[in-house]
This record gives structure tokens, sequence and C-alpha cells, in this order.
């Protein structure tokens, strides 16, 4: 057993895909105040909020559960995946055009790897309010809530949120090495009902 201290380098991250290689796109990111600009290990979401450049991506928003720092959920499928880099922006409009024109479209641009439904990736269970939070085998199969620790600017997998109508992720497995570890890594996958099915491997047509 293993007890990790959490900070800024925590980040979620692909952990496997049974195809190989984790599925990658470029998106050209929006923009945002700066304390909001795209970092490596963020999940992001298409920019719902505009009326052009639609498909550009943004952190996606937290500001859901009773605290107000989960990860949104339901209400548009938006969600794409997890940011591979960070933006070299301050989150203005430089680099863009208004209405998203091909002249600009390899302008500030954010490799992500695709929430699919075939990619699991890897996060850490949440190290906020009570704990410890353990990652057990016996988390296989739940769904959880995705929690936004502002003061590290990183997300986090929220063990003790089984709320259904916050859930975001399901838990697919525990790397064994890390069974028993005090918040340590667990196995997930985005739910398909957030997910843009521009993206997703089995689109919702409902």
């Amino acid at each position: 057993m293993a007890d990790w201290t959490h900070s800024s380098g925590t980040i979620i991250r692909p952990y496997r895909s049974p195809l190989g290689a984790p599925q990658m796109r470029y998106f050209q990111e929006s923009t945002c105040i700066a304390t909001a600009v795209i970092k490596a290990g963020d999940i992001v979401s298409f920019d719902t909020v505009v009326t052009t450049g639609t498909r550009r991506i943004v952190r996606t928003p937290s500001s859901g559960g009773d605290s107000t720092n989960l990860m949104q959920v339901g209400g548009g499928r938006s969600l794409i995946g997890v940011a591979l880099e960070n933006s070299t922006s301050d989150g203005s409009v430089t680099g863009l055009s208004s209405n998203g024109s091909k002249l600009n479209s390899n302008i500030r641009q954010i490799a992500v790897a695709i929430a699919d439904g075939h990619t699991e990736f890897l996060g850490y269970l949440s190290s906020l309010g009570v704990g410890p939070h353990v990652a057990d085998s016996s988390l296989a199969g739940l769904t959880k809530a995705v929690i936004h620790d502002r003061t590290l600017g990183r997300w986090f997998i929220d063990s003790t949120n089984s709320t259904a109508t916050f859930a975001a992720v399901v838990i697919t497995d525990v790397p064994a090495d890390n069974i028993g570890d005090s918040n340590g890594p667990v196995v997930f996958k985005f739910l398909s009902t957030n997910v843009s099915g521009a993206v997703a491997f089995s689109p919702s047509v409902t």
C-alpha cells in the first residue's frame, strides 16, 4: 500500500485501447479566461456557448454538484476527451478568426486523446474532502463523478460521490500494483451519454 500525494503534475492520461494506440485528433482551442487555458491532462469539450467557431474546444465546465466543482454532465453531449499538450495561448482571440475560417484552421491546435468508447484512461481518486480514498478492485464497474481541484488545477475521480445524476465515468479496472493505495490510480472510461457524437464510437441517435 502507498499514499499518493497529488500535485499539479497529477494528470489524467490515456491508458490503453483494444485498437492499439489510443485515437488522437487535433482541435482548435477556443477563447477563454487566462485561468482556464487548456493544459495537458484537462478534460475538454466543444465550446457550446459560441455562435462562431463552434468546433473549437475548451476545458470542460466544472460547475456541477452541490460544491460546484464537479464536471458538468448531460444536456449537450459535448465532451471530446483529454488534452495531451499544453496550450501556448493566453486565452485571447490571438490567431483565431471570427468564423473559424479555413485560413486559420491550423492555428492553436491541441492534441486530444479521444473518448471514443474504446480508449480507457488513467486517473486518480480525489484527495478532496474526507479520506482516505482507497483504490480497491471493488470499484470496478461503478460510475463516479469527476471533480476539479481548483487549487491544483487538476481533475480527479470523486470516489465518495455516487449520485447518479453527477456520474461522468465508469471505473473499469485498478492497476494491480496499486490496489489498496490511498488516493491511487484507477482506470476508467467516459460515459457515452456525455460524449459528442462527432467522436463517440456508438453515437446516440435518440
